[in-house]
């Protein structure tokens, strides 16, 4: 008796852990879906819905909406001025890579700041210099800056406050896109990627006629 009751007990168990892995499978299952809609969300099949409307301010003042960069491709990067070392490598590599391109003749390099509260107009005029001579350094509000964050998918929040004020780090994406004449998307680097590869992989795009 006492052994029929463990065998029932046993099966009772193997039933219960296979109707969990069934529920687990059917969550995991739904889950994948979503994220994979989510990656192949936009305009063309398997395109990711990266790049949109914005509005925002030059160093010099004058505003640039999303539709002033359309007709020329260009490699637009979100990051901030007082960024120690993942922004400096990713814009040298940008520069390198327009400059070997021919400039913004050929490719449109475009600098979004992420840190507006620091990003004033006359510190992205000191940044700048650092940089190719045709870079396009945009800033703007909290709002406008949000917009053109959500438009790219680019994640960029506050890291660390010591002391208070304006001594903080900003945690981020960090991301060049490729973006084509109408403003999607067409490929993306990495801060760590030579300037050859963005060089190798815009010359392909172009070759095939965008």
């Amino acid at each position: 008796m006492a052994r029929k009751k463990r065998n029932l007990l046993t099966l009772g168990a193997i039933g219960f852990a296979i109707l969990l892995f069934i529920i687990l499978g059917i969550f995991q299952t739904e889950k994948s879906h979503k994220t994979i809609a989510l990656a192949h969300e936009g305009p063309g099949s398997g395109t990711p819905s990266i790049g949109g409307i914005f509005e925002l301010v030059d160093m010099n003042g004058k505003v640039w909406k999303d539709t002033d960069f359309k007709g020329k491709p260009m490699l637009i990067y979100f990051g901030y001025s007082y960024c120690p070392h993942i922004c400096p490598q990713a814009l040298s590599h940008m520069t390198q890579a327009v400059e070997e391109l021919g400039g913004s003749r050929v490719i449109q390099p475009v600098f979004v700041s992420i840190d507006p509260e620091r990003d004033t107009l006359d510190s992205l005029k000191g940044f700048a210099q650092n940089f190719h001579k045709d870079f396009i350094m945009l800033t703007g509000s909290k709002d406008q800056v949000q917009q053109a964050l959500k438009s790219y998918r680019v994640y960029a929040a506050k890291a660390s406050e010591n002391g208070g004020g304006n001594d903080y780090q900003m945690d981020h994406s960090s991301l060049i896109y490729l973006m084509d004449k109408k403003g999607e998307y067409v490929a993306h680097f990495d801060h760590q990627s030579p300037s050859d590869d963005i060089v190798k992989r815009v010359k392909l795009f172009l070759e095939n006629g965008n």
